[in-house]
Formats: C-alpha cells, sequence, structure tokens
C-alpha cells in the first residue's frame, strides 16, 4: 500500500532530523537522496522540510525581537516533549504553513538561530570583539549582546569555558534562564543541565545571582556552585586543573555519579536518542573518564564496567538496559 502524505510527511522530518544533527555519512546522503527519488511525493517532501529550516535560519537578523515577542506571548509553563519529537512537530507544523517566527518556542530554532552553536562531536573555541574567549563543548549554543555599555552572554543550551578579557568600564554577564554571573576575574565554566544551571571556578571569582534576584553569592576559585530560578548553593571543592585537562582533550571525568546522570551528558554529546529507564538504573554509580568526542566509546567503557547493555536499533536509536539478574 503506497505510502500517505502524512506518512511521507514524518519520513521527511526524520531525514532533516538527521541531517541537522550532524555525523551523517556519505552513504546516508545517497540514502536520503535514494529515498527522495522514490515518487514525486518525497521529493517535494523534503524540499518543504527545507524550506521550514531556512524560513527559520533566516530570521537571523530579527532574532532577538522575536524572541522576545515569543517569551512574552508563551510566558505560560508548558510540558516538555523529547527533543526529537519536538522537532519532528515542529517541521510537520511548519508545512502546515504555521509562521516560522512561532517555531521559536522550541529549543531547536533557538539553537539554529544562535550567535554561536557546534553539533554534537564538536568543539568550538571563538575570540570575541573584546579579545575574551568561548570554547563551547558539543550541543551547546550562545547569544552575543555587545554594546558600548555591556557584555553579555547568553548560554541557551550546553556548556562554555569562558576567558575574560579585562575591561572595566563593561562588565562581563553570563546569563542563563537561572540567573546571571558577573565576571570579578578571568576563568570559569557555566553549564546548563535541567533546569539548573552549574557555574565552575577556575580563576579569581564571580558574582552569580538568582533570575528572582532574590540571592547573590560570590564563587571563588576552586568552588562549584548550582543556580537555581531562587536559590544559589555551593556544591564544594573542584580542582581547577582536572577541568583544564578534561576541556583540553574533551573527557567527562566523573566520580561515584549517578549513571543516569553520565547517560544525559553522553546523550547531549551524541547524535540522535537514547533512550533508558531512569528508575531501573537508578542504583548504578560511575567512576571514569570517558571520551566525549567519541561517545560511543564512552558507552562501551561503561558497558564493561557495569552490569548494562546498549542495544542500536537504528545509528540515532540507541536503548541502554539493566542486565538481568542471573537464575539462581
Amino acid at each position: 500500500m503506497p505510502a500517505s502524505r502524512q506518512q511521507i510527511d514524518e519520513q521527511a522530518a526524520e531525514w532533516m532530523i538527521r541531517l541537522h544533527e550532524g555525523g551523517f555519512s556519505d552513504e546516508l546522503r545517497l540514502e536520503f537522496e535514494r529515498w527522495k527519488h522514490l515518487s514525486p511525493h518525497h521529493a517535494s517532501a523534503a524540499a518543504r522540510m527545507q524550506e521550514v529550516i531556512s524560513r527559520m535560519q533566516s530570521l537571523r537578523p530579527q532574532a532577538l525581537p522575536a524572541k522576545a515577542a515569543l517569551n512574552a506571548a508563551f510566558a505560560a509553563p508548558r510540558k516538555t516533549l523529547p527533543r526529537r519529537a519536538t522537532l519532528r512537530a515542529l517541521l510537520l507544523a511548519g508545512c502546515l504553513i504555521v509562521p516560522a517566527t512561532l517555531l521559536l518556542r522550541s529549543q531547536y530554532p533557538q539553537v539554529w538561530l544562535a550567535d554561536i552553536s557546534t553539533a554534537a562531536v564538536e568543539w568550538k573555541t571563538v575570540r570575541l570583539p573584546d579579545q575574551s574567549t568561548l570554547t563551547l563543548s558539543g550541543a551547546s549554543a550562545v547569544d552575543l549582546h555587545f554594546d558600548a555599555q555591556q557584555r553579555r552572554i547568553e548560554l541557551l543550551q550546553g556548556e562554555v569555558l569562558i576567558e575574560v578579557a579585562h575591561d572595566p568600564a563593561r562588565p562581563f554577564i553570563v546569563h542563563t534562564a537561572q540567573g546571571n554571573m558577573r565576571a570579578l576575574g578571568t576563568r570559569f565554566v557555566v553549564k546548563r543541565t535541567g533546569d539548573t544551571t552549574v557555574l565552575s571556578m577556575l580563576e579569581s571569582r564571580v558574582a552569580a545571582q538568582s533570575e528572582n534576584e532574590q540571592q547573590t553569592l560570590e564563587v571563588n576559585a576552586g568552588s562549584q556552585a548550582l543556580i537555581k530560578h531562587d536559590a544559589i548553593e555551593l556544591l564544594g571543592a573542584i580542582d581547577p586543573s582536572s577541568i583544564d585537562q578534561a576541556w583540553k582533550h574533551h573527557q567527562l571525568v566523573v566520580e561515584n555519579q549517578p549513571l543516569t546522570q553520565v547517560l544525559d551528558e553522553i546523550s547531549r554529546h551524541r547524535p540522535g536518542f537514547m533512550r533508558f529507564d531512569r528508575q531501573a538504573l537508578a542504583d548504578l554509580r560511575v567512576t571514569a573518564v570517558l571520551p566525549l568526542d567519541d561517545p560511543e566509546r564512552a558507552l562501551n567503557l561503561i558497558v564493561e564496567t557495569l552490569p548494562v547493555t546498549v542495544k542500536h536499533f537504528t545509528p540515532w536509536l540507541i536503548s541502554i538496559n539493566k542486565n538481568s539478574a542471573p537464575e539462581k
């Protein structure tokens, strides 16, 4: 039975997700071309999906006013869908001629419109106009707000290592949904994780303020802080040299950390979707040095040390399951 229009559109959306997640081999590109040539309907669906993405990318010059208006219009809390399901829904909605600016409600268009972004296994170092330096880890995105009065970085997702150039006339501020961090020194790492922000101080100090402006805390070198919408708490001491080495070699260094948190981090650095049962894996913990620029190897190292199995359904869908206890 021939595929319906909806089925073809869904298949086209999946192809667009693969194309824009990176790691797309020549073999898979040929497969995509073969899929497009199966019928005029396939080629048309692919063209419509690409047009949706192109419309969103063309909004870059108007990104700030568009996002500001949308943030005001859609300020009410809403449930979050899995990231691939969200993108598929947006692409399909775009083919139904939903105005492209509405698609900015999702994290995907937000990242496509970001001033600086990285793919899942990409690290990027950028020198800013003031000679400060940003290094983004995989699947990260930032917006820049620089003018005569301010230097402000908005971390949209992921993680960034910041080295601030001295400029007493313009404060250097990093903003996330959970709060602001005003640099009083040079080097620090900011990471978005779920509904929190983690600040790791490598040198000097940062004045952190919660988004509701009810709490401010100065975080010194060698310390780490958890920033929430309404609170800031110190997490304890860190080794700045160890963090430097981890960034240099694109590694994740964990000590007795819950496996589910480690899988969340690997998933961010891996194209596609990783499925696992949090409750089933809740009692497993990890101590390891894992290569984030090679997430498959990272998963293999976990399999070697913990009672879990990784199943690959497609290059973009894997499942991690706890091994069943042997029968007595």
